[in-house]
């Protein structure tokens, strides 16, 4: 595997694959690295990039574990790690941005509660595969809504490539792996999986019919600060909708032991 750190060290590959990450990476980020091999040669990026922050505080303490994270991608069959800088990623500023403006996908649920974040994550995405250009690129399901987004972007400014949604990886008591796991504390870590086991029951009360739960009250009994949001959404338009057709998901962003964690399952 060849670590690069400048964009125009990267390979002239026309057949590669990207696999984005802000790194501590984790066996979700080594899922999609494994899918993205048998697709073609892989490169993997890492960069905590701070215009998808909107607390500095949170920038600072995601974790960076360099080393460890080059091991990881090259067992999992990654060909080429790029690790810009931010001065590499963004040598002019940040005056110049990529913005998806689909107020049904972008403005609401995470985009409301983090203003900006989408700006974010279209502007690093765009640069990505505007160095990289590859044929192809891997996203993981968690973050359900960044991947509508983007494929919203890749369809709307004629990118040539193909998006690969990874399911979410998940730890044996069902809680989605995430690098903010790590904050939690041994009990915030046994009250997490909660967050799983009410999405289930939720997709299940509304996929089966049934009369649903209070399932912001049901997080807060068991321990979560607060709920952001818990909604039964169409997958592509992230609409709430109130009525079963077989593809829905439900959604969710809420906070324990101070860490805010994001999950979603298909109904």
């Amino acid at each position: 595997m060849e670590i690069i750190r400048l964009p125009k060290e990267l390979p002239v590959e026309p057949k590669c694959v990207l696999v984005p990450t802000m790194g501590a990476l984790h066996e979700g980020h080594l899922s999609l690295i494994r899918c993205a091999s048998e697709m073609g040669p892989v490169v993997t990026s890492i960069f905590v990039n701070p215009t998808q922050f909107n607390d500095p505080a949170d920038y600072e303490a995601y974790r960076r574990s360099e080393d460890a994270d080059a091991k990881l991608a090259e067992e999992a069959g990654c060909d080429f790690l790029f690790i810009p800088s931010v001065e590499a990623m963004y040598p002019y500023g940040t005056q110049a941005t990529v913005t998806v403006h689909v107020p049904e996908i972008t403005e609401k649920w995470e985009g409301s509660h983090r203003p900006g974040h989408f700006d974010g994550v279209t502007t690093v995405v765009a640069k990505l595969f505007n160095m990289v250009r590859p044929k192809a690129t891997v996203f993981g399901s968690k973050d359900w809504q960044q991947c509508m987004v983007v494929r919203r972007m890749i369809a709307d400014l004629g990118y040539p490539i193909e998006m690969v949604i990874g399911d979410t990886v998940r730890e044996p008591d069902g809680l989605a792996m995430s690098s903010r796991n790590e904050r939690l504390s041994i009990e915030g870590r046994t009250r997490a999986i909660f967050l799983f086991q009410t999405l289930t029951n939720t997709a299940e009360a509304f996929r089966e019919g049934k009369p649903m739960q209070n399932a912001v009250t049901e997080l807060l009994d068991h321990g979560f600060q607060s709920v952001d949001y818990i909604a039964t959404v169409d997958a592509h338009s992230l609409d709430p909708v109130q009525k079963y057709t077989g593809n829905e998901r439900v959604i969710a962003a809420a906070t324990i032991d101070g860490v805010r964690l994001i999950d979603n399952v298909p109904v």
